[in-house]
Formats: C-alpha cells, sequence, structure tokens
C-alpha cells in the first residue's frame, strides 16, 4: 500500500509540472518579436498655408514609419502603397490637393518614408479648412488598424506677429517667436510667476492657442482664442489651462 500511495503522489506530482508548463507554453509573452506595423506617423494634423496672392502650390509632407518587433530597422525592404480615402476627406482630390506618388519603399536599415501631397493655395478657404484623408492600402508588414493619417489644410493670410511686446497687466516683457507660417511661440502668459511659454496659430488675425510648456511637459491641456489689431498689432487673447484658470484674458502691447 506504501509503495501505491508513493506512486500516486508522484504520477500527480508529474501532472502538475507537466500542466503548468503547459500551461506557461499558451500564454508564454514573446518579447520583442510582436508584429511589425505599418502605419503614418501623425494620425491627426493641421498645416497652414499661405496665400499670398501668387497660387503657390505647396508640396507637403507625409511620413509613413513601421513599428513593432524590438525596435530596430528591418534588415529587409518594405513595400507600401496609399491612395486618397475620398468618402472620408472634405477637400477634393484634383482642386485643392493632389496625390502624386503612391508606392513607397522603406529601405533595409530605415523605419520611414515620405510621401507627400501637392496643395493648391488658391482653392483654399481660411474661414472654412478642408480635410485630406491619405490612407495605407498595402503593406509587404502588417497594415495598422489606424491606417489613416487625416490632413486639415488651412489657408492663412500673411502674418508677422513675431517682436517685442509687454503685458498690459502687468508690465512684463514678452517675446513672440516665429516657428512657421503663421505659427508663433509667447514667451510667458499673466498667471504663474514663472514664464511658461505657449503656442498660437494666426489665420488671419484670428489666434488659437494650440499648446505649449504646460502641455509638453506636465500634460496641462492650454487652449484659447484671441484676435490681433491690425491697426495697432495689439494681441488679445482669452486664455485657459485646465485646472488652473479658465478664459484668462491676456492683452500684449507691441513694442
Amino acid at each position: 500500500m506504501k509503495n501505491i500511495k508513493i506512486l500516486v503522489l508522484l504520477f500527480v506530482s508529474t501532472f502538475a509540472f507537466t500542466s503548468c508548463d503547459a500551461l506557461l507554453d499558451d500564454y508564454e509573452t514573446d518579447f520583442g518579436k510582436g508584429p511589425i506595423v505599418t502605419q503614418f506617423s501623425n494620425k491627426e494634423v493641421t498645416n497652414n498655408f499661405l496665400q499670398d496672392g501668387t497660387g503657390i502650390v505647396y508640396e507637403y509632407e507625409v511620413p509613413i514609419e513601421y513599428r513593432g518587433g524590438n525596435g530596430t530597422a528591418l534588415n529587409e525592404d518594405v513595400t507600401v502603397t496609399i491612395s486618397v480615402d475620398a468618402a472620408s476627406s472634405t477637400a477634393t482630390e484634383g482642386k485643392e490637393f493632389s496625390l502624386g506618388e503612391t508606392s513607397f519603399t522603406i529601405p533595409a536599415g530605415s523605419q520611414e518614408a515620405t510621401a507627400s501631397i501637392m496643395v493648391n493655395s488658391a482653392e483654399l478657404d481660411s474661414s472654412n479648412p478642408l480635410t485630406a484623408v491619405i490612407q495605407i492600402e498595402t503593406s509587404t508588414q502588417t497594415v495598422s488598424d489606424s491606417n489613416k493619417t487625416v490632413i486639415t489644410l488651412q489657408a492663412i493670410c500673411p502674418s508677422s506677429l513675431e517682436g517685442e511686446y509687454v503685458n498690459q497687466a502687468y508690465g512684463d516683457p514678452t517675446t513672440i517667436t516665429s516657428t512657421g507660417p503663421g505659427t508663433y511661440t509667447v514667451s510667458r502668459g499673466n498667471y504663474f510667476t514663472t514664464a511658461y511659454s505657449f503656442n498660437i496659430s494666426d489665420v488671419c488675425d484670428n489666434l488659437t492657442i494650440t499648446g505649449g510648456y504646460l502641455a509638453d511637459n506636465f500634460g496641462i491641456a492650454q487652449s484659447g482664442s484671441g484676435s490681433v489689431d491690425p491697426a495697432t498689432g495689439t494681441i488679445t487673447l482669452t486664455y485657459t489651462a485646465d485646472g488652473y484658470f479658465d478664459a484668462r484674458t491676456l492683452v500684449l502691447i507691441k513694442q
């Protein structure tokens, strides 16, 4: 009887270890060997296109990338084809924009290729920005479920807000620096004693706060809007930082 008990215990132990091994095999995580997913670098983006009266056509770059695996570049080419999602776009291909090349190769050793669309600035309306939606059709690797990029085509007027200003309420010197067509960084607001910068976009003297230091470094959402007095250059903003202040007025007097 004693021998029988020992045999039973050995059988149960062997079964338990075998079952655990099977479970581990079933649920084993293969770190660093996930699927390679092809996608656009930006899911949504707004870009300003200056209307200067010449009818200029802009080339706007659209980066394509792949992610996954162990994070390193493959030693083989990745081929991608793209197209316009006309049903989702509010802009019309052949009018506000056009897509030229549709087949791209991400070369071995790299993780990115660059597509482009041509944007006809003369057909854009600053008060009614349209969207061009580009989608990945095929890839020699897995195509991401989020296989589209939505590009808002924002027309802007000539803008020159860069320069030195004074905060009307407190007299603090404030610098506005150009970062691109119609986009700027304002060196400080008028709430914190520390000078936290924020970003604005100028669409024909109508301003929008698009983010800034608080959002980038602390995750504090920044928003707001404003206007420019074309006669004096004075900027008036209504500014919000979530959790700190709401609709605070900031007036900047140009020097």
